[in-house]
């Protein structure tokens, strides 16, 4: 059985990019004396899954992005995928260490779109059958002004919403993680700026945060981590809608240069505002707020993730924990036994069984080499209230 980490964020927040680069950088930065890991994601036929490509294809079609981006030229920008998802995406990781069973992680990608009001209660059910939690977020949307902004289009409200049902919390014996990855997060980092960006992911999920940080069921770390590396946020812009001919009916994305007044195409060329039609686009107003247009530019280092491998080592150190604390649970009430089998879900299948101190063994080297980052570029774990 695949052990469930769900993945929430906005429309397009960069969520199945964080899978893609947590995948690379395992294979690139750990020594496969300690663990080997291997993409088992399957295509999807059902109408409401959308697997369109394994990671390791999602990694290629990044680099690829990244080189034709690089060919445009560094003082022009382009802007990521911003159409919505078809449905969820399930992707499997499996962890291989020497002399134990494989542990096959599922990470499930929900598209922002189920997490509207009156969509999310499929989504709930799932948040129930999950340990941890990747809160991926747009960093471009989160450092800008208005919060507004951020809240709708990273869905802060309605992950809070969802994230502190009675159903969905977890109890001193069933502990949970959430983890919040600010991502596209480049420029900040490389601008010493990671605490700002830890202390805007605490502001705005101020609400979730102190709902939940003293009941001593859930942990918190804030991750930044570049997925890509070689893209850098430049400006946030109003969105427009560009009709090349009478004949064009659908348009483009584009947004207009405030200085110059030319047309700023979403593959980083650039036109003359009087060729074209320009409209304003209805599709970037959701819950009557107004989304800007996040461009970027590449920075010349191509694809080249930092700290990707980190929610992976984070996950696995928090489950072996969680695992061990269960056992010692165990064998310290033994008579009551099967009442905590009955209360801890989690624990009927548990990720390492026989085999958790093979797979404590590889954690304890990860923190002696480490390999487990705790502080710095704006990652920080939470234990506190948010003033």
């Amino acid at each position: 059985m695949a052990h469930k980490i769900i993945m929430l964020g906005g429309r397009r927040s960069g969520k199945s990019s964080i899978l893609a680069s947590i995948l690379y950088a395992l294979d690139q930065k750990t020594d496969g004396s300690l663990f080997t890991v291997v993409d088992q994601t399957q295509y999807s036929s059902n109408v409401n899954e959308a697997v369109a490509v394994r990671l390791s294809e999602k990694r290629h079609e990044i680099n690829s992005y990244l080189k034709n981006m690089k060919g445009m030229g560094v003082n022009n920008s382009f802007l990521v995928d911003m159409s919505p998802s078809k449905g969820k995406s399930v992707y499997e990781i499996q962890m291989k260490i020497n002399g134990a069973s494989p542990v096959t992680f599922s990470f499930v990608d929900v598209p922002g779109e189920k997490m509207e009001d009156g969509k999310n209660e499929e989504v709930v059910a799932q948040l129930k059958e999950c340990d941890v939690y990747i809160i991926a977020i747009d960093t471009p949307y989160m450092m800008q002004e208005d919060d507004d902004i951020n809240e709708v289009y990273n869905r802060v409200e309605e992950i809070t919403s969802m994230m502190t049902r009675d159903e969905v919390c977890g109890s001193i014996y069933n502990r949970k993680m959430i983890i919040f990855c600010p991502v596209k997060c480049e420029k900040w980092i490389r601008e010493g700026r990671g605490e700002e960006v830890a202390g805007k992911v605490c502001k705005a999920y101020r609400t979730l945060i102190n709902t939940l940080v003293n009941e001593g069921s859930f942990d918190f770390m804030i991750m930044p981590i570049q997925t890509v590396g070689g893209i850098e946020h430049v400006k946030l812009l109003d969105g427009k809608r560009c009709f090349k001919s009478g004949n064009d009916t659908i348009g483009e994305k584009c947004s207009v240069n405030e200085i110059t007044g030319q047309v700023m195409f979403k593959d980083g060329k650039i036109g003359d505002a009087d060729n074209y039609h320009i409209e304003e686009d209805p599709e970037l107003i959701i819950n009557s707020v107004r989304i800007p247009l996040s461009w970027y530019k590449t920075n010349g280092v191509g694809f080249s993730p930092k700290d990707s491998e980190q929610p992976a080592y984070h996950i696995v150190k928090f489950l072996v924990e969680k695992e061990k604390a269960l056992v010692e649970k165990q064998i310290e009430e033994n008579a009551t036994r099967s009442w905590l089998a009955k209360l801890i879900g989690f624990f009927i299948d548990p990720p390492f069984g026989q085999y958790l101190d093979a797979y404590n063994k590889v954690v304890e080297q990860l923190i002696s080499k480490d390999m487990i980052k705790v502080s710095g570029d704006g990652f920080k774990k939470i234990v506190t209230t948010i003033p």
